[in-house]
């Protein structure tokens, strides 16, 4: 049961490195463009206004196929821990020096 806690408390703190990293991403990139005299803001809606839907399901399926990818990646990952795990035996004994 701890073993299960510990994988949890892993994918925790694996999934808040990740919200950080992007988060300090998207603070870099509104920086680089208010340093070109933009407005972040008004930049984003634009963006959205040239948007039709047809890049907009391409988005979507992207970002599914990047979930599924994650998704099949955490799954590899808990099945390695499962079989990480060392089996419980009693120690070596030290061999006789000749």
């Amino acid at each position: 049961m701890a073993n299960s806690e510990t994988d949890a408390q892993g994918i925790v703190k694996s999934a808040q490195a990740l919200i950080d990293q992007v988060q300090g991403q998207l603070a870099a990139s509104e920086a680089a463009i208010r340093d070109l005299g933009l407005d972040p803001a008004k930049v984003s809606s634009a963006a959205e206004a040239q948007m039709g839907a047809k890049e907009w399901e391409a988005a979507q399926e992207a970002f599914q196929k990047d979930m599924e990818a994650v998704e099949q990646e955490v799954q590899e990952g808990k099945a390695r821990a499962a079989f990480a795990a060392p089996a419980a035996s009693a120690p070596r004994r030290p061999r006789p020096m000749v």
